[in-house]
């Protein structure tokens, strides 16, 4: 079932039109909110999007002017410069943003500015899409996308910590609020197994985990390694169990006789430092068996193509995240230490007490480890 996070933000008071004012004040308000959807590409939004013939109209004199109708325009534009008006798209969403009225008992303008100016990412990709004249067209249009995109995800997070990653740039960002707290590289699936986009919440973690190893890594790339050697079996650490759930020695195992449409079985890692998901998991809801974890191949994240994964993410400081989603209680994690053996240790579960969204999106604009803003490249060929 789709949960819904409320935004508490700019609530709506009370209408413009219930406040009787004068044919002079409602000219001002219709000149103003005529002028800032004129304005509309300066702010990443587009002016077709609005019905501003009516507002020309009114300041023709050909219609009279009319208190709510201005209302209802200034609600759709001020609710994209709040909320994005291109949201981002995903594969699934466990969680939804709403979109309540803003407050328009106040100066256009000054609502404007203090709109625009509350998201610091917002303010970033704007000035380059203002300044930079000499962008190409196709750059232009994913600083728009990117602008909306974070104005979604500042609906987000004004009531939540939010943690979000990046699949084009590989990186993770978690926000208390609009406040970026931790940045760190990851891996993403690689374009034959993308990571897929979602909108989740991250619930527990778990420390030294099993690795439970997917069928399809089972048939496809363990077993012909252990057909060669058993011993492979043994250095990589892994446990194979029949349809009752019996653990086999591998000697018992008819190998050669496995292949995609025979495989009873099923196989999982030992836990331990060598343990693919390394010391942490962090499993979250969602259909694609995907999740966060540890590596025990450190070196992928001092490489700048960070795409090798088989969808499932890798986090270069799994620590510090996971103290991240304890705080302010993450004594449990004070203890662990990256170079510790933890041999077949018993998994621990740990429960995320906050609701914290989880944004996997898909953004070919992000930003540096300066904070500047980088364009990446389109590694999954997504339009």
């Amino acid at each position: 079932m789709t949960r819904f996070i409320r935004i508490t933000g700019f609530l709506l008071i009370g209408s413009f039109a219930s406040w009787g004012q004068s044919s002079l004040d409602l000219r001002v308000r219709v000149l103003d909110m005529d002028s800032l959807i004129h304005a509309s590409a300066t702010l990443g939004l587009h002016m077709s999007d609005y019905r501003h013939t009516g507002l020309d109209s009114m300041l023709l004199g050909q219609t009279p002017l009319d208190a709510k109708a201005i209302d209802n325009v200034a609600q759709a534009f001020f609710k994209d410069l709040r909320d994005g008006r291109q949201v981002p798209q995903f594969r699934f969403e466990e969680l939804k943003i709403t979109r309540p009225n803003v407050e328009l008992n106040v100066n256009f303008k000054e609502l404007a500015n203090r709109l625009n100016n509350e998201v610091p990412e917002v303010q970033k990709l704007l000035r380059v899409l203002r300044d930079s004249v000499d962008l190409p067209q196709e750059q232009k249009v994913l600083l728009v996308k990117a602008v909306n995109a974070y104005r979604w995800l500042s609906a987000m997070r004004r009531a939540n910590s939010v943690v979000l990653i990046n699949i084009p740039s590989a990186t993770l960002h978690a926000f208390d609020g609009q406040k970026e707290q931790l940045k760190m590289k990851v891996v993403v699936g690689k374009a034959s197994r993308p990571s897929k986009t979602l909108v989740s919440s991250m619930r527990e973690l778990i420390i030294t985990p099993y690795w439970n190893v997917p069928r399809s890594i089972a048939v496809e790339e363990l077993v012909p390694e252990i057909r060669k050697n058993i011993r492979y079996f043994y250095a990589s650490h892994l446990e194979i169990f029949d349809v009752h759930g019996r653990k086999l020695a591998p000697e018992q195992v008819p190998w050669s006789r496995l292949h995609a449409n025979y495989f009873p079985y099923s196989m999982r890692q030992r836990s331990g430092k060598w343990n693919t998901l390394g010391i942490l998991k962090f499993p979250f809801n969602n259909p694609f068996r995907m999740y966060i974890h540890d590596t025990s191949e450190k070196k992928l994240f001092q490489r700048e193509h960070r795409f090798y994964s088989h969808s499932c993410i890798r986090v270069e400081r799994p620590i510090d995240l996971g103290r991240f989603l304890l705080k302010p209680q993450s004594k449990a994690l004070d203890t662990l230490d990256n170079s510790a053996a933890y041999s077949d240790h018993i998994p621990r579960y740990i429960k995320v007490k906050r609701t914290i969204p989880l944004v996997i999106w898909y953004s070919l604009v992000d930003f540096d480890a300066q904070g500047n803003v980088q364009f990446y490249p389109n590694i999954y060929r997504k339009n």
